[in-house]
């Protein structure tokens, strides 16, 4: 699920452009990315370490989305916010997209938890 989210945001980045995000923030998601595929890699292959990772990516990942797209800018260079300007190019698909990859990096999270109280 965490994949799919994560996944129809970076199309929706690539839909609205990849000057329409400060550089921080599209050099932040690449980071993220290659965090998210090693998470999720990690959690498939059932490695020992994967819950925490799973833990820290789904909560870090939604907490990080929210202050760059949900929140108004504070720091202009570091977000993206969908609230105050300049929204280049944000449609519906951009919100759904964003709340979709919060949603599922918690359900991420969750399932980490639920699988470290497993194997405790």
């Amino acid at each position: 699920m965490f994949l799919l989210g994560w996944g129809l945001h970076v199309i929706d980045h690539l839909l609205r452009g990849m000057t329409a995000s400060p550089m921080f923030v599209m050099a932040g998601g690449m980071i993220q990315g290659v965090i998210v595929i090693v998470a999720i890699t990690m959690a498939l292959r059932a490695q020992s370490r994967a819950p925490d990772l799973a833990i820290l990516t789904g909560v870090g990942s939604a907490v990080v989305f929210t202050y760059a797209h949900l929140l108004p800018n504070f720091w202009p260079n570091f977000q993206d916010s969908y609230l105050t300007g300049p929204r280049v190019n944000v449609t519906w698909f951009s919100w759904v997209t964003a709340l979709s990859e919060i949603g599922t990096g918690l359900l991420f999270a969750y399932a980490g938890l639920r699988a470290k109280r497993t194997a405790a």
